[in-house]
Order: structure tokens, then C-alpha cells, then sequence
């Protein structure tokens, strides 16, 4: 896996990378202290797999590195870790594309494991954001098999085109049931779609 580490505090970035490469070192780990060098990296050949973002850098907004990305990289998954934790930044880091976000408070241990579960593809918010996306504007009931067994997979990070490839379906299919999910759980992406799942207890004995 390539991350690319955007923060623009240097000791923050080599504890954060030392722990990357303790847990992980098989992990390829690239650097940048500002938006400049992030959009330089993601204009590269060889795009990163993951993007760990803080968003208040000395110069702009890390926001702008996240609607950047999701142009130049749009199978990049982007998560926030940033000291910003209050409740619209991190709505608005959602609703731009972000797949978790991780508070820079959050101790070693918490940090540690949030990492790893992003790293595996999984969505992360701290408990007290759990509820962040707003109630699903219909009910579980609402979704198909088909649905569930598609939004199992979205849980599990996966592209449009796995999915198709494992279900059996084409692309064109796999599209049209996440608008439906979408629709019918009332949120606006993918990684919404997934927290508000998680929200309703949906993956609970979903198949995998």
C-alpha cells in the first residue's frame, strides 16, 4: 500500500509515520507539508492507495487538498486526521468525499486502532460522531437482497467493478442499486451510506 501523509507539523508526520511503519512495514509512505506538494504528489504516475489529510495547514485549507483529490484520484481513499473536531468541519469533510476521520486528542492506543481499520478499508469515526449522518429517510426494510449484499460490500471499501465482479453483475447494475441505497438511506455518498448503516445495525448478519 502507498499512503501519502499530508501535515504540515514535521513531528507529527514522524511519529505518525514511524507507527505506520511499526504496524504496517510493508507501507509506502509519502510526505507533504502543504497543498503545493500534495497535488504535486497526486499528479504522479503511480497514484497513493490511501491519503491521510489534516486540514489546517499554514497556508489553505486541507479541504482543498480533499476536493482536489477526489478530481485527480478518485479510487484514493482520503481520511481526515486533523486537531479540527468540531461537529461541521467534520460533516463537511464527509459530505466532500472523506472515507474517516480521526481526531489528532485521540490517544496512542485510539490512534492506533483507527488506523488499522481504515488501512483494512473500513470506515472510522470516533463514538461521539458515530451518529453524524442523519437518520436514514426510509427503513432497512427498504432495501433489497441485492442492495444489502452491495452496500456489504461498499462497507468493505470495495470499487465499483469488484463488486460487480463478485456479485455477477455489471458495472451498470452496481451503479444503479447505490443510487437506490442512497436514496433510500436519505445520504448524499458512499461513505455516508456506510456509517449510516452502521448506524442502523444494518451489516448485523449481512451476507458477506
Amino acid at each position: 500500500m502507498k499512503i501519502l501523509l499530508v501535515d504540515d507539523h514535521a513531528l507529527f508526520r514522524a511519529g505518525l509515520v514511524l507507527l505506520l511503519q511499526l504496524k504496517h512495514p510493508g507501507v509506502r509512505i509519502l510526505e507533504a507539508a502543504g497543498v503545493m506538494q500534495a497535488l504535486q504528489q497526486l499528479q504522479q504516475p503511480e497514484l497513493p492507495d490511501l491519503c491521510l489529510l489534516d486540514l489546517d495547514l499554514k497556508t489553505q485549507s486541507g479541504l482543498e487538498v480533499l476536493h482536489r483529490a477526489r478530481e485527480l484520484a478518485p479510487a484514493m481513499a482520503v481520511v481526515i486526521v486533523s486537531a479540527i473536531e468540531h461537529r461541521a468541519g467534520v460533516l463537511a469533510c464527509i459530505q466532500a468525499g472523506a472515507m474517516s476521520y480521526i481526531p489528532k486528542s485521540a490517544p496512542p492506543e485510539e490512534l492506533s486502532h483507527a488506523l488499522d481499520r481504515v488501512l483494512a478499508g473500513e470506515v472510522y469515526l470516533p463514538e461521539e460522531f458515530a451518529g453524524l449522518v442523519a437518520g436514514a429517510q426510509r427503513t432497512a426494510a427498504s432495501l433489497t437482497r441485492r442492495q444489502r449484499e452491495v452496500l456489504v460490500r461498499l462497507n468493505r471499501g470495495l470499487p465499483n467493478k469488484l463488486i460487480a465482479r463478485e456479485l455477477g453483475i455489471s458495472e451498470y447494475t452496481v451503479k444503479d442499486h447505490i443510487a437506490e441505497i442512497l436514496r433510500v438511506l436519505g445520504v448524499q455518498n458512499r461513505t455516508q451510506a456506510v456509517i449510516e448503516a452502521r448506524n442502523l445495525t444494518l451489516f448485523d448478519g449481512s451476507s458477506a
